[in-house]
């Protein structure tokens, strides 16, 4: 599996809360590194406030 996947794996997992024990957090995030982590959630975060945005937009009906 690609570091890039890995990254999003850990980061959706971390995101609903089902990430397992916290060896197993541990352990992904060693596999990973941190900065990548953080790159991948930060690019999730803007990518769920766009899409909650035109969420809106569009229920607004403008």
């Amino acid at each position: 599996m690609s570091n890039f996947l890995r990254a999003l794996r850990a980061v959706l997992w971390s995101f609903i809360g089902l990430g397992g024990r916290r060896a197993d957090a541990d352990r992904r995030t060693e596999q990973v590194g941190v900065l990548p982590l953080m790159g991948v959630a930060l690019a999730v975060v803007l990518l769920l406030i766009a899409g909650l945005l035109a969420l809106a937009h569009f229920a607004a009906g403008t």
